[in-house]
Formats: structure tokens, sequence, C-alpha cells
């Protein structure tokens, strides 16, 4: 496949090349399978796949972006054109790094080679799992895997191809026990075939049977625990765009003119690696074509840097990141059909860890947050968040008390993490309406405004 799309790529730079233009192709081609639960039944969901090509050219300094299949190449380069017109003019210029480095994709072959009949099997583990508990019912979920291609080629001589595997799954199970109904969720995210899939749903059982009997919580400020898919939801959606160059070139991060300053607690560092072992968005290069690194952002609570793509680090006078996705905003993954932007790739926190059973612990008031619902509508430039609790417990007197109904937390994350503790359960974790990824662990945050029903 890597001779196939680098000979794509390369075929749209000609052709970019041959009427004048500067030319950058991206070639995706996605092969996916999914299995769907739903009811306790288990049906093949879809067995499909995506290929195209985004192509982008600089024409009298000016931008344009397009896609097309293979057949239209001419026609896309046409309409890339076309939409230049619109574009504000600027010293623009395409990488020509070709220093990325190889294999940096995790590639699993039993995932690759995997059909339909693997993937209800592991569904079939799920319910499994699930079914412990005779009052369950395993409601929906599913597992999905496949392969993501990419090759990239451009102008000035660069021409990279990487490729790898993704496998996830997913239930929720549902309780009814005396009257009371609760749900219980759980994921796995991976490049490789490295989780039991019957835990899945043996977890979404434990976690529907622990929601049983919830109360609603009082208004008042408090320590919040977050698991890890809350904590990068919220993460994702605030602090991350805030430390993207071009949110900072047009004055819409609260990081802006603060390189040097202490921004969160002693002892903390984030980071964004597109280097990751085994990270969600792990690839040989950006989708830039631009080799793939490891950027510290925040090392011992001090702002080190932002991120950037080529085109927003040449609007700020600054370096490319590795940090260019086609990614759109409110999608779950990249797209060729939307042009390449910043986006954080593998968000990893470090710093000193405890278990969180004795951030419990610690607790006197407070909650334990799973889930949340919302993030998506947070303030970038402020960091500002007000979120639903999707799933969660209260805290008293350093111990889960009894599972919550409804409430909100809300606060301001930049300055939350300026108390921020961090436990030592790391998971992989996505936005699902970011390509953004990250590795976190739950995270510790104190005085945080907690609203009950």
């Amino acid at each position: 496949m890597e001779d196939e799309l680098l000979a794509i790529a390369k075929k749209v730079v000609d052709a970019g090349t041959a009427v004048g233009v500067q030319c950058e192709a991206f070639v995706q081609k996605v092969r996916h399978i999914s299995i769907t639960v739903e009811g306790g039944n288990i049906t093949f969901g879809s067995h499909d796949g995506d290929f195209g090509i985004g192509v982008r050219v600089i024409k009298e300094g000016r931008p344009g972006y397009a896609f097309c299949s293979e057949k239209s190449i001419d026609f896309g380069i046409r309409q890339a054109i076309a939409s230049s017109r619109f574009s504000k003019a600027g010293n623009y210029a395409f990488h020509d790094e070709t220093n990325v480095m190889a294999g940096g994709s995790p590639f699993d072959s039993r995932i690759a080679s995997m059909v339909p009949e693997d993937g209800i099997e592991l569904a079939r583990d799920m319910v499994e799992g699930a079914s412990f508990d005779k009052r369950a019912l395993p409601s929906r979920g599913g597992i999905s895997f496949g392969t993501v291609a990419i090759a990239v080629a451009n102008s000035r001589g660069v021409a990279a191809y990487d490729e790898g595997t993704m496998i996830s799954g997913s239930m929720m199970s549902v309780i009814k026990d005396g009257g009371m109904v609760a749900n219980g969720d759980e994921f796995e995210l991976s490049r490789s075939l490295d989780f039991d899939f019957e835990a899945i749903g043996r977890t979404a059982t434990e976690r529907a049977a622990s929601q049983l009997g919830q109360k609603g919580i009082e208004t008042a400020n408090m320590d919040v625990i977050m698991r890890p898919s809350a904590a990068f939801d919220i993460l994702c959606n605030t602090v991350a765009p805030a430390l993207y160059g071009s949110s900072v070139k047009k004055g819409e991060s609260i990081y802006a003119g603060r390189i040097g300053s202490q921004v969160a607690a002693s002892g903390l560092t984030l980071l964004d690696d597109g280097t990751l072992s085994n990270g969600l968005n792990t690839y040989a290069m950006d989708e830039e074509g631009y080799p793939s690194r490891r950027n510290v952002l925040i090392e011992d609570g001090v702002l080190k840097m932002f991120l950037y793509d080529k085109f927003s680090a040449i609007e700020s006078g600054a370096s490319p990141t590795g940090s260019a996705m086609h990614a759109d905003r409110l999608e779950p993954v990249s797209s060729y059909k939307v042009p390449p932007t910043t986006c954080a790739r593998n968000l990893v926190l470090k710093g000193d860890a405890a278990r969180e059973e004795e951030l419990i612990r610690e607790t006197k008031k407070g909650v334990l947050v799973l889930d949340v619902l919302g993030a998506h509508t947070s303030n970038r430039a402020s960091g500002d968040f007000s979120v639903a609790i999707y799933a969660g417990y209260a805290i008293e007197d350093g111990e889960i008390a009894y599972p919550l109904k409804g409430g909100m937390i809300g606060g301001n994350m930049p300055k939350m993490l300026m108390e921020a503790e961090l436990a030592d359960n790391y998971k992989l974790v996505a936005s699902g309406l970011s390509p953004a990824a990250g590795y976190v662990p739950s995270i510790k945050f104190k005085n945080v405004r907690v609203s009950g029903d």
C-alpha cells in the first residue's frame, strides 16, 4: 500500500507543479469494521472504509484547499486554486523536513488481519462479561477495528508514509432493581490488541450496580476528582486550544504572553507527544508530513512553548512542531475533506502521582466524576467551563458515600491546574468531538463549584 499511496500523492504534486502552483497532497485510506451490541444482541455493523485526497496549493502567496478522488486530481487542483482567491496573501510555503522516524505508527498485524467474525467473538466476550449479574442488560455498545494509512507529498521534496491499526470496545449496561434503574459505561481504545473485552462488559455492569440509589448533592465549592475520560474531555476543550499558536496569534488564548510563567502546579508537566508508544495519534509524521516529535508545553508548572502547524508557524514567526492534523471541530477523526490545522496529538500529563484511593481518602467532602457532558461548549479563549456530571459519586470523610443524581461542575481549568494532583491510573482517551487524544490519569482539583439539581 505504501508504494500505491505515495505514487498517488506524487502524482498530485506533479499535476500542481505542471500548472505553476506549489502543491501538497494528503492521501488517506481507512479500512473500518464495526460490530454493534443492542439490547443484548450482537449484529454486524459495517465493513467499509474511506479513501480520498486532500489537495493544498499556494498561488501568488494565497493558500487554497480542496479534496478529490484519484480520478479527479486535475479537478481537485483547479478547485484548490479557485478557493485560494478568497484567502489572505502571506509568506506561505510548504516545509522541506524529511527526517521522519521509521515505523512510527503502532501496527498490530492481528488487528490488520481481523475479519467481522473476529469482532463478533470479541463482542460476545463483552456481553458475557456484562451478564455476570442477572439483573443486567447489555444495552448498547460495540467493537470497532481497522487500519489507517496516510501519505503526504509536497513540491519541496517531502514524501512520507505511515500505516497504523486501531481497535476499541465500549459497553453500556443497564440494571433494574426494585423500581430503580441505573446504567454504567466502560470503554477501551488502543492501537494494539492488548485489552480484555470481557472486562469491559464486567466493569460496565459493576458501574451500573454502583449507580443504584442515586441522590442529589448540595451546591457548594468542594474537591473534585475527575477520572481520565472526564478530565481529558475538559482539558481538550479548554487548555489544549489555548496552547495552539494560532489562538495566541488571534488573542484568543489565556496563555498569550506568558511563556516562562507559572501556569500549573509545581511538578506538573504537560506534553504533546506525537511519538508516544501506542498513542492514538502516533505516526512517523504529522498530516503535513512534518516529522513527529515530543513537545514539552508545560514543565514543572512553567509554560515553555506553543503548538504550530506549518502555516500558523509562518504567521507567528515560529517553527512547526509536528502538530498538523486534518481536524474538523466536533468530528472525532481526521479527514482529508478539511485542510490541516494545529491539533493536540497525544496530550500527556506527568508529575508526582498517588493511587486514586489515596486522593479519595484525603478528601473530606467532594465528588468523584467518571464522565461529563457538554465539555465542547467550554470557552476556549478563557478556559471557563460548565458541564453536566454524567456519572459520579459523592465523597464524604474520605469514602465513596453514594452515587450522584445529576449535578454540574464549573470553573476555569487553567486556574484549576495551579492546584492539581495526579493519580497513577493512566488511560488512553479521546474526546469524541475532536481528533485530539491523550494519555492521562485521574486528576484532583480543589475548591471547584459543584451545583446540585
